[in-house]
């Protein structure tokens, strides 16, 4: 058994002193701000007046106070949907609601305010608000839950590739020097370059694709920077079931498949659900995600190469008449391009290049072992050569994968928040070769896991603290086929 070990663990601990960095500070990796001016209605400032902002799906609110040019800024907010309000003495309130944050996102949201009673109220909609990035110059791409749970996905992941990251280049780079990065931690495999897990799609909130034009945080990436946040309970109770098919039914026929032959056989299982809510309204929130992925079927493998019966056999004796030549009375090869079969030990000629009925003085008996692997090496096919018949063969592969994701989140207060995340992969793959019965079957197995805790400490809108602690492993064992020959004989 052929044993590796991947990339483990990372630790990445990020630690932001208050002393000495401004916002907006991680917010790039995991969380987002919402920034803006407040005016009045003649366009100039309003210093000191009452912002709040909050989360609408977990009524989590910031209170805010603006400065004296009349802004705001809310740093250190986790993905979701929010709802911004400003007041002030002889103002009406003035509302903005829906506003999506995406991760690392830092909208500007200005809210004008009216002449009235502070018990009057101004509402302002998403759409009517300038939701400007004017603290970003990245280029990157940033997908919702909502997208990616009516994405056609096959493979149980997010990213530029899949789960498979090995052939992914942008912008020039070399392939596996891109970085991954999980609620806010490092989960590159040091060893393949992709992510040491791959949560399943329906426990993240979203995921980004940045480009070019990082900041300086992604320093160590080639290319690609690919980011998921996973998704956090709410104060509300909800869940999801999913159940994804494809099988040979609903394939179409490969282009260069043999029309009178039966398709392949194929049948991809990808199901799950999900469950969140509160367990202390307005404080302590949960989500799990279960997924389970079952996929079977058969490849096929044109143009193998098997030998025929007599090679099989140990007549090898069409090497000498397949190519011109002939045998004399004592069995050696003449003429043409024939081969001539000699022991290897003693240079003797073989009589006839039979090597069952071998007799040259001194020559070796025929090893055992050659005649007992033939056994597991399919028969039939069509001539194609000397000794050689040709054949397409489908062997079989099945796979299965097991994926759990849960999370917790704390409010502790206004300015502390704590969450701790966890995600598993259980995964085994049984595969076929060439060579038929048991020593051909191949077995892979292994498991990943990523675990991320942070909590954040709000000092004021320009000073914060942050500790980020993460751990991800990547443990692979396999069974090569053809391992069960293990006797000479």
């Amino acid at each position: 058994m052929k044993k590796a070990k991947f990339a483990g663990p990372f630790a990445a601990v990020f630690l932001s002193l208050a002393t000495i960095l401004p916002v907006p500070v991680f917010g790039q990796q995991f969380y987002g701000t919402i920034t803006g001016t407040v005016t009045d209605p003649s366009g100039a400032v309003v210093p000191n007046a009452n912002v709040k902002v909050t989360n609408i799906d977990t009524n989590v609110t910031v209170a805010l106070r603006t400065n004296s040019a009349g802004v705001y800024v809310a740093n250190n907010l986790i993905v979701g949907t929010y709802r911004v309000e400003a007041e002030a003495s002889g103002f009406k309130k003035s509302v903005a609601d829906k506003i999506v944050l995406q991760v690392g996102a830092t909208p500007k949201v200005d809210l004008a305010l009216a002449v009235g009673q502070s018990a009057e109220v101004v509402d302002v909609t998403a759409a009517n608000t300038a939701l400007l990035q004017t603290q970003q110059t990245d280029l990157g791409q940033t997908m919702d839950a909502s997208t990616l749970a009516n994405l056609p996905i096959e493979g149980g992941g997010v990213g530029a590739n899949g789960r498979s990251p090995y052939n992914v280049r942008v912008s020039g780079s070399r392939p596996r020097t891109d970085d991954n990065v999980l609620d806010g931690a490092a989960v590159t495999g040091v060893v393949f370059g992709g992510p040491a897990v791959t949560p399943s799609v329906e426990a993240i909130q979203e995921f980004r694709i940045e480009q070019n034009s990082m900041s300086a945080e992604y320093g160590k990436a080639g290319g690609l920077i690919v980011i998921q946040v996973s998704k956090s309970g709410t104060n509300h109770f909800h869940g999801s079931g999913y159940e994804y098919n494809r099988n040979e039914n609903w394939d179409a026929r490969d282009f260069f498949a043999d029309p009178t032959l039966r398709k392949n056989p194929y049948n991809y299982n990808d199901f799950g659900g999900s469950i969140g809510g509160p367990i202390v309204k307005g404080k302590l929130f949960f989500f799990s995600d279960v997924e389970r992925i079952l996929n079977h079927g058969a490849t096929v493998n044109h143009g193998v190469t098997v030998p025929d019966a007599a090679f099989r056999s140990g007549d090898l004796g069409a090497l000498c008449t397949g190519n011109g030549g002939s045998f004399d009375a004592a069995g050696n090869c003449t003429g043409g391009t024939g081969q001539q079969i000699v022991d290897p030990n003693t240079g003797n000629a073989i009589p006839f290049n039979n090597i069952a009925n071998n007799t040259c003085p001194g020559c070796a008996a025929p090893s055992a072992a050659s005649a007992n692997f033939l056994a597991f090496w399919p028969t039939g096919g069509t001539p194609v050569g000397i000794g050689t018949n040709v054949m397409t063969i489908n062997p079989a592969y099945h796979n299965t994968d097991t994926l759990v994701n849960p999370r917790l989140d704390l409010n502790i207060s206004q300015s502390d928040h704590v969450f701790g995340a966890f995600h598993y992969d259980y995964y085994n793959a049984f595969y076929n070769s060439t060579i038929t019965g048991p020593a051909g079957v191949g077995i892979g197995r292994g498991r990943q896991y990523a675990s991320t805790v942070g909590w954040t400490h709000t000092i004021s809108t320009t000073m914060l603290n942050e500790f980020r602690f993460g751990v991800s492993h990547h443990l692979g064992d396999r069974m090569p086929s053809g391992v069960g020959f293990t006797s000479p004989t």
